[in-house]
């Protein structure tokens, strides 16, 4: 499935002279492949500036140059991007949107900051790195909300979580704001779920992990000749943890009892064994057919997306359905929900230019987004007012299915000892059948690992 900012966002590089110590460069690997990994970066300035607080006034009339940093977004969002340069410069003539698009990893980490270190920043840039929040060198932007003529509320939880720097959009600050609200979520193929006469998953929860267990056993039709095989499933290794507060709890602390919790054993124990009988496709015959692809040829009952191949799966005349993402804990129901985070830094040049397209994201672009794009605004308020999928039963469905978004919980980077794709490699290639040590050997490493890193976490707001 494409990359590119369909993803949720993860702490980046540490700013090593904000804060004595290095929190380590690598993420969690709680989320699906897309999810930007946290290489190590450039550094910081040694002091954060001041609070922004102070600052201009968001009304005020945008001039001069106002620089957007990016890493790349994807055909479809990047012509939107160029909808909004035409028509934010056509109300301010007298300002001029200078896009700056650079490779995603390093090079934008490091882009922005020895920026950062040189005085100069990007005057707007997706605020990729939790560490410029919490280090004091990012604009709160929850202050000019009420002078935008909108509220917190007005945005999926999901997706607004990601311009924080703790997962909680409910209370200031916000660092960022973003114009579109993408999510991972199940698709199915109909035509093979009627010819094994089985029920459609709904909209209106998430299965169990053993439900989909059961789906996939009754999909599944083996064959002799691995081409001719229908796999009743996709089983991917971050699917056990893609709630991060089933990794790391709720308070994004405490690994031990979660890692190695029944639930995460029992759903690792049943996932995999799936993998083993051949039901779901293993890591080796991935690497021949992405699961986007095996359900594009038919021969995947049901499997993940990000709602970018759709369209593909439309132009294979694919008869699908949507459903939130399976749950490893009964009752629950969840969507892994991001978006491009836009912020500016309490030290961009051109603060009043920067805030007035600020505002335009968070207002007039979230329109144009959904004209422009599939994708349905990050102001879920709006997407419901102007009817967002009325006209396009697979737009209404994703829309129903992404009211099952929430915030995920933040995690500093550093916890190396949390590695999915072991426990998947040990389980199907060396086919293990018992989850258990496994898992208490990783929940103890992490919990060390998570006392040293929530430390240096918080040493770097000082």
């Amino acid at each position: 499935m494409k990359s590119n900012i369909r993803r949720s966002l993860v702490v980046g590089p540490v700013m090593a002279l904000v804060v004595s110590g290095c929190l380590g460069g690598s993420s969690n690997s709680t989320q699906p492949p897309g999810n930007p990994t946290a290489p190590p970066g450039g550094t910081a300035p040694a002091s954060a500036p001041g609070s922004g607080a102070g600052g201009p006034s968001s009304a005020e009339p945008a001039s001069g140059t106002i620089n957007v940093w990016f890493f790349p977004q994807g055909e479809a969002a990047e012509a939107a991007l160029r909808v909004y340069e035409t028509q934010f410069e056509a109300a301010n003539p007298g300002a001029d949107v200078a896009y700056r698009e650079l490779p995603e990893g390093d090079p934008y980490f490091q882009g922005i900051n020895t920026a950062l270190q040189g005085g100069a920043p990007p005057d707007v840039a997706v605020i990729e790195d939790r560490g410029w929040m919490q280090a004091g060198l990012v604009e709160d932007l929850s202050q000019y909300f009420g002078q935008w003529g909108v509220t917190a509320e007005d945005f999926n939880p999901g997706g607004l979580a990601r311009g924080t720097e703790d997962g909680d959009p409910s209370t200031p600050p916000i660092y960022g704001v973003g114009d579109f609200l993408g999510g991972n979520v199940l698709v199915y193929n109909k035509a093979l779920f009627d010819a094994a006469e089985l029920e459609y998953p709904g909209t209106d929860a998430s299965m169990h992990i053993s439900e989909y267990v059961d789906l996939c056993n009754g999909l599944a039709q083996p064959n002799a000749d691995p081409a001719q095989t229908i796999y009743g499933c996709a089983m991917p290794e971050w699917g056990f943890g893609i709630q991060g507060k089933d990794v790391f709890g709720p308070d994004g602390r405490t690994p031990m009892g979660n890692i190695d919790s029944e639930e995460m054993i029992a759903a690792w124990d049943m996932g995999t064994q799936v993998i083993r009988d051949g039901n779901a496709p293993s890591p080796d015959s991935l690497e021949q057919a992405s699961e986007s692809d095996l359900f594009a040829q038919g021969r995947l009952g049901i499997t993940w997306t990000d709602f970018t191949e759709i369209p593909k799966y439309q132009d294979n005349d694919i008869t699908f359905g949507l459903a939130p993402f399976y749950v490893i804990k009964e009752g629950e129901s969840f969507v892994d929900t991001f978006t491009a985070p836009y912020g500016t830094f309490v030290s961009s040049p051109n603060k009043a230019g920067a805030l007035a397209f600020l505002r335009f994201l968070a207002t007039d672009a979230q329109r144009i987004r959904m004209a422009e794009t599939s994708d349905p605004a990050l102001d879920f308020t709006l997407a419901e007012e102007v009817g967002y999928g009325d006209d396009d039963p697979v737009k209404a469905e994703y829309l129903a299915v992404l009211q099952h978004a929430q915030p995920q919980v933040f995690v500093p980077p550093g916890i190396d000892a949390w590695d999915p794709a072991e426990v998947n490699r040990l389980m199907t290639i060396e086919n293990q059948t018992d989850s258990r040590p496994i898992l208490e050997e990783m929940a103890a490493t992490a919990q060390e690992q998570a006392d040293e890193v929530w430390v240096d976490w918080e040493d770097l707001a000082e």
